[in-house]
């Protein structure tokens, strides 16, 4: 907002200066031309200072000024108040610091600057008024489009119109501030300031992060828990739905109001929405042309978790004083949560077991079993109750022998290995089932073959940052729908199968949690070196019924292929 922009709408003649001002108004031209009747540039200044108001009634008089349809969202409205407010306060400081940024400043510098300030709030007013000047709409209005792109798409004409003319009031704000701090004046800013009923805090009357800003902060800070990449691809997906829903702008300028907004329309979002559709488009705009059908409120549900995680983490690291983002989840309709997990039942488990691949070794598509995973890693989810994934990055030097006691280590020694939690670092004694059916047979005679480094199952791909994807497939498909088998017939379903049957042992809440990988007290290590009783615990669940007609492990023969992608 340079000063030195400002129009004088002087000129002189015959040596006297003289006044003109042109006005549109409802499409009529009207001038003013006046003699000011000096030859002094001070006075005929002075007397232009006065004019201009003047013309400025005469002009409004005629009649009053439409403002236009009013299109736009109330969210939209208020990222773009908001933007209004943060640039009053550059321009504020901008000009401020020229001034002061003098040395040997004089009257004559004084009652300069402050003409120029007259003339140039005069200039705008009118602009305002009377809208004389519509070629400069689009220039006014980018001032704030500019950092506020995701915008433009839902703004019609009379939009852009308006945005310009908060924005030339915005300017003539600034300049009544720079005046007002240069004449040493208190200001109306901090007039506002002292009495409002909350005062802002040093943070927020300062400049503050942006969202992109903040979601990079938290995103490297957690690179520190060495998650999942797939958690990260997440992190980019709800940075990417926040920065469409609000803008990129500073963390301090949304409200309550804003959001609270989001928070209900996350109800509406489509399925499958990508993050390329979120870059290229505002939310509100996407949700208003999608014709896919909406999300789920357990999947709304998960989004609000997220992004209220988000904000808890921007108020704890003191950007802002509250979270404008609400903090209870979505209402769900009560219902019992155990039906969610249900377990699979001894005799759908059994159905799966009697396939000819566990009772005579023969594949869905080869004569042999195809690939290791495909005998073993069923075996293993029903008798240790692990996560699909825990199982399927599982390395050879992963089977350990702790004490006498044989037991799988979950654990995170590996690059291509994750935890879902802390809490999921555990021993797990093999139960008696699994090593009758020669288990530790075959893990010996893959020991002798590829070496303690290498991955137990290397024909299981890694898709997305897991190794669960691919085994979960092909189970679906071969033991619950060519079975005909309920829906909560898969892999992960063993692992509710096999906590129902350890309550059905033990009232020991910490043993469970520890076998699970479930949260337990913070006392111990998570992998204790005595197994013994969580080998006698595990051994006392009963499988032999289930897996009584699975053919044992023979050799490494008994496979079509040892590595090579499933």
């Amino acid at each position: 907002m340079p000063s030195n922009n400002i129009h004088h709408h002087l000129y002189k003649r015959n040596h006297t200066w003289w006044f003109r001002k042109r006005f549109v108004f409802q499409s009529s031209a009207i001038e003013f031309r006046v003699s000011l009747k000096t030859t002094n540039l001070s006075r005929a200044r002075l007397l232009a200072l006065h004019l201009q108001p003047l013309c400025l009634r005469l002009v409004t008089s005629l009649g009053g000024h439409s403002l236009g349809k009013k299109s736009m969202d109330k969210t939209v409205q208020e990222q773009i108040s908001a933007r209004l407010r943060a640039q009053v306060a550059e321009w504020t400081a901008e000009e401020t610091e020229r001034w002061f940024s003098r040395s040997n400043r004089t009257e004559g510098d004084l009652n300069q600057i402050l003409e120029n300030i007259d003339m140039h709030m005069s200039d705008l007013k009118e602009r305002i008024a009377c809208d004389d000047k519509p070629h400069l709409h689009q220039a006014e209005a980018n001032t704030i489009l500019d950092k506020l792109p995701h915008v433009r798409a839902s703004l019609s004409e009379d939009d852009i119109k308006e945005i310009a003319r908060e924005v030339a009031s915005a300017k003539v704000e600034s300049l009544q501030e720079t005046r007002d701090i240069i004449l040493g004046r208190k200001s109306r800013m901090f007039s506002l300031q002292a009495t409002a009923p909350h005062p802002a805090s040093p943070v927020e009357q300062q400049e503050s992060l942006t969202l992109s800003q903040l979601f990079e902060q938290y995103t490297n800070e957690n690179k520190a828990k060495k998650l999942a990449g797939r958690t990260y691809k997440k992190y980019d997906w709800y940075r990417a739905l926040v920065i469409s829903f609000f803008g990129d702008i500073q963390i301090h300028t949304i409200t309550g109001a804003m959001g609270r907004q989001l928070y209900e329309n996350l109800t509406k979002l489509p399925l499958n929405l990508q993050k390329e559709d979120l870059l290229s488009a505002s939310l509100l705009e996407i949700i208003e042309k999608s014709t896919a059908q909406p999300i789920g409120l357990v999947t709304a549900n998960g989004h609000h978790g997220k992004i209220a995680q988000f904000f808890d983490w921007v108020v704890d690291r003191k950007h802002i004083q509250t979270s404008p983002f609400p903090s209870k989840g979505l209402p769900l309709p009560k219902k019992n949560h155990k039906d969610d997990r249900q377990a699979i039942t001894d005799a759908e488990a059994k159905l799966v077991f009697n396939q000819p691949l566990f009772t005579s070794h023969q594949g869905f598509k080869t004569t042999l079993v195809q690939h290791p995973h495909h005998f073993f890693l069923p075996l293993i989810c029903l008798t240790t109750g692990m996560r699909t994934g825990e199982v399927a990055q599982l390395y050879i030097d992963d089977i350990e022998d702790v004490k006498g006691v044989s037991c799988i280590r979950v654990d995170r020694r590996h690059d291509d290995q994750w935890l879902k939690t802390p809490n999921a670092k555990r021993y797990i004694p093999l139960h008696e089932e699994l090593i009758r059916l020669g288990f530790l047979r075959f893990v010996s005679d893959l020991t002798e073959k590829f070496g303690k480094n290498s991955r137990l199952f290397p024909n299981i791909p890694l898709i997305q940052d897991s190794y669960s994807a691919k085994p979960s497939e092909w189970f679906i498909a071969n033991f619950r729908n060519s079975l005909d088998q309920p829906k909560h017939v898969t892999l992960h379903g063993f692992r509710h199968m096999f906590r129902d049957k350890l309550t059905n042992v033990t009232d020991s809440d910490e043993r469970i949690c520890r076998l699970m990988g479930h949260q337990t007290s913070n006392y111990g290590s998570s992998l204790p070196p005595e197994q013994q009783a969580m080998k006698e615990l595990v051994n006392s669940i009963d499988f032999h019924s289930i897996v009584s007609d699975v053919k044992p492990y023979t050799s490494l023969s008994m496979f079509h292929k040892l590595n090579g992608r499933a």
